[in-house]
């Protein structure tokens, strides 16, 4: 028999034939339920604060509505679970396809994981935050669907410490109007981009982007305001794409093995490029028009280092700040991308390697 346990005001209270809605529904405001060890296939509403938990507590859920619905305007915590989800039919247009939709609150999803049981259309995304919805995300562990993390209509996220794997279009998408600070994170393995900003503001910093097959960060196609500092982007199609009239600081960033170009930068943006270390690339920085028909002119003022591109610049004038010597990586085949040239490159190469290692580990356990 299983077991729910409210802790409140220093009380337990115990529920036989456990249904986490109907505890969710009895609880009083700021519970925290601890669901018994178990697999649960129903899905829930919260709709007040209150603390979700569990110890190899899966949720399975095959709907067409979230596994976990969040409408709350007190805070909720969801900590420690696994949620598997998929679309029992093809989503219509009222539908919720998500693992966890937020409407709504001020929400914190810690050391959990999710898992797409179908292919990216068949599973839509593991948390999609909406409206003036604030969700932080830490220590939670991602495998599939077709876009990851949704930040959008207004939301703000902090997404931070967070394995981010095979999305079927995007890892995190920030989208008009929304804003997120993304730090220490690994997105790989996408089918498209790692990262999209459109029309909202990022703040992505510490991140290990890597084997994406089209853009590491796609800023665009609506215009984008933030900074991209400290990053290892890394055999992607292209590291960074820069479109519409975006404005960026990208600095400190170790741009490695892009097949198309380390950076691809719209004529229209207004970017600050400083202190990156753009190497090995088939072409290290590309400039292209907003407009059809138009020369691109683009040029970039600041000091960077660019050696072993293939092409160096394609439609991009660089200043004769341009670095072009070896940056002398410590150990890059072990994910120590420090440079021997000072103040050029990652400021934490340490703590970008342990990300590296976090990603070999995780695709010697799949």
């Amino acid at each position: 028999m299983k077991y729910l346990y409210l802790a409140l005001l220093g009380a337990t209270t115990a529920y036989a034939d456990f249904d986490i809605q109907k505890a969710i529904d009895a609880a009083k405001p700021g519970t925290a339920i601890s669901i018994p060890t178990g697999t649960y296939r129903t899905p829930i509403q919260i709709k007040q604060g209150l603390t979700l938990s569990g110890e190899n507590v899966v949720l399975e859920v095959e709907s067409n509505q979230p596994a976990i619905l969040i409408d709350a305007r007190k805070p909720v915590l969801i900590k420690g679970l696994t949620i598997k989800y998929r679309t029992e039919r093809k989503p219509k247009k009222d539908d919720t396809p998500y693992a966890v939709f937020i409407r709504n609150g001020d929400i914190e999803i810690i050391d959990s994981t999710f898992t797409a049981l179908g292919n990216g259309p068949e599973s839509p995304g593991a948390i999609s935050a909406q409206d003036k919805s604030e969700v932080d995300i830490s220590n939670c562990s991602f495998n599939g669907f077709e876009y990851t993390i949704q930040i959008w209509n207004g939301a703000e996220g902090d997404i931070e410490d967070c394995l981010i794997m095979n999305p079927g279009h995007c890892g995190i998408t920030i989208g008009s109007g929304s804003s997120a600070e993304l730090t220490r994170n690994i997105v790989t393995g996408s089918r498209y981009h790692g990262i999209r900003c459109t029309g909202g503001e990022i703040e992505a910093d510490s991140n290990l982007v890597i084997r994406n097959k089209n853009r590491g960060f796609y800023i665009g196609n609506r215009s984008a305001i933030g900074e991209i500092s400290n990053n290892l982007i890394i055999d992607n199609a292209t590291g960074i794409n820069v479109f519409a009239r975006s404005k960026l600081e990208i600095d400190h960033n170790v741009i490695v093995r892009s097949s198309y170009a380390g950076l691809a930068i719209a004529d229209t943006a207004q970017l600050e490029i400083e202190d990156n270390i753009i190497v090995d690339n088939e072409r290290g920085i590309v400039g292209f028009s907003s407009e059809k028909g138009r020369t691109p002119r683009v040029h970039i003022e600041e000091k960077n280092l660019m050696s072993g591109n293939k092409i160096a610049s394609e439609n991009a004038e660089l200043s004769s700040k341009i670095s072009e010597r070896d940056p002398s990586f410590s150990d890059s085949d072990k994910g120590l991308f420090k440079s021997a040239v000072d103040n050029m490159g990652l400021e934490n190469p340490e703590e970008l390697q342990a990300l590296w290692m976090k990603w070999q580990s995780a695709l010697d356990n799949r």
